[in-house]
C-alpha cells in the first residue's frame, strides 16, 4: 500500500505564525492554489481513495484535490490537528509571554506536556496512529491512497514509523501543500518521501524555525 500525505495549503494563520490547532481557518489564495498544484501532482499516482481530516483548511484542500482526481473526500476525524486549547489564535512570543510557566515546562518535555485546555503531542500521535490503522485495514495492498492532514499530525506519524523520539517533533519540518509518502510492506510502514515541495516550492511563506 502507498499512502500519500498531503500537508494542508496556507491559511492567513500560517502567514503570522498563530497557532491554529482545530480552529475552522480557511485557505488564503495562496493556499488554495497550492491545493491546485498538489492535485495536479498527484494525479499521476492512480489515487483509489481520498481521506481527510474534516477541520477546514484540510477538507477545503482534500475538495480541491478530489475534484481533480474525481474522488469523494471520505472525513477521518482522526487526522485533525493537535488540540492547541489555550494557544489557539496565539503566536509564540505572545504564548511565552502568557505562560511563561506552562512554556517552560513544555520546553522541558514537547511531547508529554498537555496545551492548556488541549492535548499533548503523546496523546495526538496515539490519535493519528488509529487514522493509520484505519485506512491500513480498509484497503487492499495495492492500493494508493491520499489523506490530506496537518504538519503536527503528519510528523506525529512519522515519528512513529521511524522510532525518533516524540520530543524531537520539531527537527522535521512540512511545507503547506507539500507530499509525504509512506509505503506499507512486509516489515511494515516505510517511508519513502518526506516534505516533496517541488510543485510549491516557490509558493512556501511558512518558516521553518
Amino acid at each position: 500500500m502507498r499512502l500519500i500525505l498531503v500537508r494542508h495549503g496556507e491559511t492567513p494563520w500560517n502567514v503570522t505564525l498563530q497557532y491554529q490547532g482545530q480552529a475552522n481557518v480557511p485557505l488564503n489564495e495562496r493556499g488554495r492554489e497550492q491545493a491546485r498544484r498538489a492535485a495536479r501532482r498527484l494525479e499521476a499516482y492512480a489515487v483509489d481513495a481520498l481521506y481527510s481530516s474534516d477541520v477546514t483548511r484540510a477538507w477545503e484542500t482534500a475538495e480541491v484535490i478530489g475534484q481533480t482526481l474525481k474522488l469523494t473526500p471520505q472525513a477521518l476525524v482522526q487526522l485533525r490537528e493537535i488540540d492547541v486549547g489555550q494557544w489557539e489564535g496565539l503566536t509564540p512570543e505572545e504564548l511565552y509571554r502568557r505562560f511563561p510557566d506552562h512554556m517552560a515546562e513544555y520546553r522541558r518535555d514537547p511531547a508529554r506536556t498537555v496545551r492548556i485546555g488541549g492535548e499533548s503531542y503523546a496523546q495526538l500521535q496515539e490519535r493519528a496512529l488509529v487514522a493509520l490503522n484505519l485506512i491500513h485495514e480498509r484497503h487492499r495492498a495495492d492500493e494508493v491512497i491520499a489523506a490530506v492532514s496537518h504538519g503536527g499530525t503528519i510528523r506525529a506519524l512519522l515519528c512513529h514509523i521511524i522510532g525518533l523520539d516524540l520530543g524531537n517533533f520539531g527537527r522535521m519540518w512540512l511545507d503547506n501543500g507539500s507530499i509525504t509518502e509512506l509505503r506499507h510492506g512486509r516489515n511494515g510502514w516505510r517511508l519513502m518521501r518526506l516534505n516533496d515541495n517541488a510543485h510549491v516550492e516557490e509558493m512556501v511563506a511558512e518558516g521553518g524555525e
